[in-house]
């Protein structure tokens, strides 16, 4: 995130409530998508990615996001700065009951998994990711 938004956000107040003015569609999106793992809600391309990596002994859920908008940049703004991360996975954890982690991935798409990814567990799914492409 710049610099101008990340002040707006931790300069002072409730930095989630901040978060949650600043970027409302990215939180929706957050939200839905963290409702979406927990529920097991289908996917198609998180589908597609399954039936090229097989099943894991991890669950995850992966979205493809446009990567021309603004939506887009805001989670890779909000996802890409840790403090803004922890912060939302320990909100949106609790909100759904459980542990959610929210990573980017591949060409702008969006991993909510059940544990802070390794190397070699993210790294298959981001090449079956790239032939999706």
């Amino acid at each position: 995130m710049d610099c101008k938004t990340a002040t707006l956000v931790y300069q002072g107040g409730n930095y989630l409530e901040n978060i949650r003015e600043i970027f409302p569609v990215a939180w929706k999106f957050l939200e839905e998508v963290s409702f979406a793992y927990v529920d097991a809600k289908p996917d198609h391309f998180d589908a597609a990615i399954r039936e090229i990596v097989g099943e894991k002994p991890f669950r995850y859920r992966m979205v493809h996001r446009d990567d021309k908008d603004q939506l887009t940049k805001d989670l890779a703004d909000l996802l890409g700065d840790i403090t803004s991360r922890l912060l939302l996975e320990k909100h949106f954890s609790e909100v759904v009951g459980q542990p959610v982690f929210f990573s980017t991935i591949c060409c702008n798409s969006h991993l909510t998994s059940d544990h802070e990814l390794t190397l070699e567990e993210v790294l298959p799914l981001q090449c079956a990711a790239v032939k999706l492409q």
